[in-house]
């Protein structure tokens, strides 16, 4: 009888940490940018900017959570991780609000959250290599 292979424990368990780290920097950058915008040190129009730069650091911080702890195929479980930390905020703002509207825009988002989550967790992956 050929042996089996030890299945490693915890598979999921980086994604879902990168996936909760990313979404806990968007809420705190958010909270972070409401009161800048409240106190009156940035003004309304900057809101917009401030969005993208908030989107690209919650992908950012997702992939390299993921980087970080994991071996195989770290592009691959940065990018999943880095779209569920902007579903996991977009489903808990859409609660809090009591709406949610499917647009063009969330979906460019979730792209480019996953192209920055992979690359993010890739570079991190390659270099750990080597």
């Amino acid at each position: 009888m050929a042996k089996r292979k030890k299945r490693t424990q915890g598979r999921g368990k980086p994604l879902w940490k990168g996936a909760l780290v990313g979404a806990g920097v968007l809420i705190g950058s958010v909270l972070l940018l409401a009161l800048l915008v409240f106190l009156g040190w940035l003004p309304e129009s900057a809101i917009p900017v401030c969005n993208t730069i908030i989107k690209i650091l919650t992908a950012l911080s997702a992939g390299i959570a993921v980087g970080v702890s994991r071996e195989r195929a770290p592009w691959y479980f940065g990018g999943i991780a880095a779209v569920l930390s902007l579903t996991l905020s977009v489903a808990g703002m859409s609660l809090y609000l009591g709406a949610f509207r499917l647009s063009w825009n969330l979906l460019a988002d979730l792209f480019m959250s996953f192209a920055i989550g992979s690359a993010a967790a890739a570079a991190l992956g390659r270099r750990k290599a080597e």
